[in-house]
């Protein structure tokens, strides 16, 4: 048994040890106020608990929540934020802020992710993982994360169904009218930025519902970056690794979220039901990206002992300053129409669902500069895991140094839109019911992306573009330049910049490589069994989905002559999945659930991976491809859990799961292609089988028996150990098993609340260890991802029956974003974003 094996055995144990010795914990019960759940105070950390453990326990499938309650409990700018204080779920960052979803260790591209029940698109060219940066927390009403689908549920969702629900009227009690507004600070930009909520629904004549809600937030703030690579050089020891580039990079960021929610509920008799949901979300990002390129490795390194390096004969050019700017726009729709209707004999249920997403990047520029003096030396210190460095001569610092390189742009346009239509009847028998239904997907995507490289142009006095002084926390980067300057000055130049004739292949291979329509329909159909035997509930079915795609991309070759010839290319390819499963819920009288699943679930390839995209570079005898013909991911699952709950909101479970994934698909290089003899092909494959073996911890409780004011104390923690394994397929590393990309092996989550009186606050904080981010030509050159621990704190003060004062505090640790090569002693990145505090005023009516 693997060491990991033993651990994961050990977290087993300790969790059946804390489950047997739950009754302690459960001296609460009798004692357990009731907690009034129809009326909604978002400030109520207890009232959320309820709300999340009472849909925990009466779920059929695996699945953990979080209520519209508990979003405002947390200092959370967006849904991902939110969904990572669950148990088994942890965050991939961009900017500081949780971007992507990770469920039970596995890629995000693995998840199925829906508002109001239709699945939503994503705007990266590539992938299929969906952000959910782009959705604030306040445009929701509550957050389930599916661990182990039933057959009624799209099969998509190896890791897991992320499902983002919007609120309804009937939700709450009569009129509901809450806002708030809010005041933002960063630590290290020292900027202040507001934010607002609007929510409103209403009941009328027991039968029609309204419920809409605004938000919009306004942040800017900064963070500071260096990216440092590491290579052999010549002469020096085996394993011993020179920082050959280091890179400074300062992100000014002004970012701008906007939700809005309109959802209509008609009711007119009890075995009728009507709604109308519709979810708008705006995500623009007006970034600036400063940059100090140091190419060490353009110089003769040798080594001094004990972690120095000698540079000498470092060209001039190896230093380089660049400016970026670009505006992001990142729009989400999502509509959807339906009823649920009562007959004699059924229950029949439909919806039609329409999503639209896109992103547009139309002004991105960067200019590139070269330093222009003599040749230059430089001492490398890598005693400290982020090395620092000493130039002779502070020459570089100056603007006037440095000569026009070339103006690189880079637009992109992803488009990508869903229609979709279900159709469900359910037949009711004595201690049974039967359910069959049919669903439609039909999505159209499309991703342009448009890059070239102009090196042709008037001279450029960098001084004209100098800049307010900028403080970096990794060192002093000399003048800085201002990217309203730079804009001013392509307006005015902009026809006067254009490309070398030797760059215009190599701009056409930029322009259209990446390029490609999509098609993707998905028929499904299911039958599904619920049979319940005294305490016991039992679910099995089968999912069926076929699934046809069909592509246009462009093939790009580029002689050797540097003459690029373009084609274009369609394909098409389809299949059918078979997905069985059965699902048991044995509910004691006690307090105890227990549940157990075993199903299939797919993943279908990434839109980048299967595209027909070909591009060919005969003088450097490379090429890149698509692969149209990948099959899905396949995984069979096997879960298992046993759930004791303590009072109306106290939870002690402990849960263990497995994973088999066939067809995992890899990224490969390799010289031994059979269609591009000699070539170096990179491309996708199906490869080996992955394994996921994980358990989870979790316990949730308010300490309600303590006596008077001890009793408003609330406390939580969760765990999640995984040991995952695959075969990275590549042929330099034959027989080497790895971790399963973005799967840490432990996240740990914890809580402590308090609620008396006016009063209710919380410190939480979440921590993961590090995970594998990519797979190099050796050990010395596969990168990860540090751990990272999050703590955050709320307070919120009750100033009377309507209106409270809160204060919100993020990163408290200042925790950066890092990640190293090869060992924890070579950082790769390190990125800091320092603190954020927030004050506001909450109105509820």
């Amino acid at each position: 048994m693997s060491v990991r094996k033993q651990v994961l055995c050990k977290a087993v144990s300790m969790g059946v040890l804390a489950l047997a010795s739950s009754p302690v914990l459960a001296s609460g019960e009798m004692t357990a106020a009731a907690v009034e759940l129809d009326r909604v105070e978002v400030r109520a950390q207890r009232e959320a608990q309820v709300r999340a453990v009472d849909l925990k326990r009466s779920a059929d499938a695996i699945q953990d929540v979080v209520s519209s309650d508990a979003l405002g409990d947390y200092p959370d700018m967006n849904v991902a934020e939110s969904l990572q204080r669950l148990p088994g779920v942890s965050v991939t960052r961009d900017q500081g802020e949780g971007r992507f979803v990770v469920v039970r260790g596995l890629d995000a591209a693995l998840n199925n992710v829906s508002i109001d029940g239709i699945a939503v698109g994503t705007p990266e060219d590539s992938s299929r993982a969906a952000p959910l940066d782009v959705i604030p927390s306040d445009s929701t009403e509550r957050l389930r994360v599916v661990k182990s689908a039933t057959p009624d549920m799209p099969g998509d969702a190896i890791g897991g169904s992320v499902i983002v629900e919007s609120a309804s009227a009937f939700d709450r009690d009569g009129r509901s009218l809450r806002g708030k507004v809010e005041a933002s600070h960063q630590e290290l930009s020292g900027n202040t930025s507001p934010k607002a909520a609007f929510n409103y629904s209403e009941v009328f004549n027991d039968t029609f519902g309204i419920a809409l809600g605004i938000n919009h937030q306004q942040r800017e703030f900064e963070s500071d970056n260096t990216e440092v690579e590491y290579d052999s050089f010549d002469g020096g020891a085996d394993g011993d690794l020179a920082a050959i580039d280091i890179q400074h990079r300062k992100y000014t960021i002004e970012r701008e979220r906007t939700g809005a929610n309109l959802n209509l509920d008609w009711r007119p008799d009890a075995d009728n039901r009507y709604f109308l949901r519709t979810l708008y979300t705006q995500f623009n990002d007006a970034e600036t990206r400063h940059r100090t390129i140091f190419g060490f490795g353009d110089g003769e390194i040798s080594a001094l002992g004990d972690g120095r390096y000698q540079v000498d004969e470092l060209p001039a050019d190896a230093i380089a300053k660049r400016l970026r700017y670009r505006t992001k726009e990142e729009d989400t729709i999502a509509a959807s129409f339906g009823g649920e209707h009562t007959l004699s004999s059924a229950v029949v249920d439909y919806k039609l669902g329409w999503t639209k997403t896109r992103e547009r990047v139309l002004d991105e520029i960067e200019a590139r500069f070269e330093y222009d003096a003599d040749d230059l030396s430089a001492t490398i210190d890598q005693r400290s895991a982020l090395p620092g460095y000493r130039i002779d001569g502070d020459g570089w610092k100056e603007l006037s140094n440095y000569a026009f390189d070339r103006m690189v742009v880079a637009p992109t346009i992803v488009d990508d839109k869903e229609h979709s239509a279900q159709f469900n009847v359910r037949f009711d028998a004595e201690n049974a019911s039967y359910k069959f239904g049919l669903l439609g997907r039909w999505r159209e995507r499309s991703a342009d992306v448009n890059e070239a490289e102009l090196r042709r142009g008037p001279d450029v006095d960098l001084t004209s573009w100098a800049g307010a002084r900028l403080d970096h926390r990794h060192g002093d980067l000399g003048q800085w330049l201002d990217s309203g300057r730079m804009n001013s000055w392509w307006a005015a130049n902009r026809d006067k910049v254009s490309a070398r004739p030797q760059d215009v292949a190599e701009n056409t291979a930029l322009n259209l490589e990446e390029d490609y329509r999509a098609s993707e329909d998905i028929l499904s159909a299911y039958a599904m069994g619920t049979w319940d035997i005294g305490n016991l509930r039992l679910i099995g079915g089968v999912r069926v989905e076929n699934t046809q795609f069909a592509a246009d991309g462009n093939n790009v070759d580029i002689d050797q002559d540097g003459v690029a010839q373009v084609s274009g290319r369609r394909v098409a390819n389809s299949y059918t999945s078979v997905l069985p499963g059965l699902h048991a819920r044995y509910d004691t009288d006690g307090g105890w659930v227990l549940r157990g699943s075993a199903n299939k679930t797919v993943a279908r390839p990434s839109f980048g991976d299967i595209s027909p995209r070909l591009g060919m570079n005969r003088d450097d005898e490379e090429v890149r491809v698509g692969n149209p013909q990948l099959d899905p991911y396949e995984s069979t699952n096997l879960d298992l859990s046993f759930e004791r709950y303590i009072g109306d909101a106290g939870l002690l479970s402990l849960g263990v799961f497995n994973k088999s994934i066939d067809g995992y698909i890899v990224e490969t290089v390799t010289d031994n292609h059979p269609d591009f003899p000699g070539f170096e092909v990179t491309t996708s494959i199906n490869g080996d089988k992955a394994t996921v073996f994980g358990a989870e911890l979790n316990w949730q409780q308010q300490l309600d028996w303590l006596p008077g004011a001890w009793s408003g104390l609330l406390v939580g923690a969760s765990a999640t150990w995984l040991d995952t394994e695959f075969d990275a397929g590549m042929a330099d590393r034959a027989g080497e098993k790895f971790m399963l990309p973005r799967a840490s092996r432990q996240v740990y989550s914890g809580h402590i609340g308090y609620e008396y009186g006016p009063l209710s606050t919380r410190l939480a904080a979440v921590h993961r260890s590090e995970y594998l981010d990519s797979i190099g030509d050796s050990r010395d050159y596969d990168v990860y991802v540090a751990p990272h621990t999050q703590m955050d704190f709320s307070l919120d003060i009750k100033l009377g029956q309507r209106v409270s004062l809160y204060l919100e505090a993020s990163n408290l640790l200042d925790e950066p974003l890092e990640l190293y090569q090869g060992n924890s002693s070579r950082t790769l990145q390190l990125e800091e974003y320092g603190r954020t505090y927030a004050v506001g005023v909450k109105v509820a009516l």
